[in-house]
């Protein structure tokens, strides 16, 4: 049964692997419409897997990124820092979600280290909000924050399109 869960898993990263690449910010509204088979592929395959993509792109160049499925009664995704200046932070996490709210396990490479932290999202429209804090280092290694009551919602998210596959 959990080696099962495990393929399962692998299988859902390799797929938000694939479509991590084909994120891009939306694009504006055209007078033109779009073809149809290729926004009838794309939705089929996101009513499928719930596949969402968020980004931030600060002034100086940094890009954050956030992107992941609703696979059952799981979420699976990528959380990636990449900073214009310094070393960045790129992982997977799997969590769960109740309504607007995300919670998960994210396990990250930052400066050539392995590490894992519990992280928490707000989505709200076409944002989605990571909480910030304290963290504490529970007995497992794992990064906890203290006190979520006590978070802040600063660091946010745009909704952009997903091009799947491409």
């Amino acid at each position: 049964m959990k080696q099962n869960s495990i393929l399962r898993l692998w299988g859902v990263l390799l797929a938000a692997g694939t479509f991590l690449v084909g994120c891009q910010p939306a694009a504006p509204a055209t007078a033109e419409p779009a073809a149809a088979t290729t926004a009838a592929d794309t939705t089929v395959v996101q009513s499928q897997f719930g596949a969402h993509c968020y980004a931030a792109h600060m002034p100086d160049g940094s890009v954050l990124s956030l992107q992941f499925f609703d696979y059952y009664d799981e979420v699976v995704g990528i959380l990636d820092y990449t900073f214009a200046e310094k070393d960045g932070a790129h992982g997977t996490f799997r969590g769960t979600r109740s309504d607007n709210m995300i919670t998960a396990l994210w396990s990250y490479t930052v400066e050539g280290s392995q590490q894992s932290e519990e992280v928490i999202f707000k989505l709200e429209g076409d944002k989605a909000f990571k909480a910030s804090g304290e963290l504490e280092e529970s007995e497992d290694g794992t990064l906890r924050m203290k006190d979520p009551a006590k978070a802040n919602w600063e660091e946010s998210f745009d909704k952009i399109n997903c091009k799947l596959g491409q």
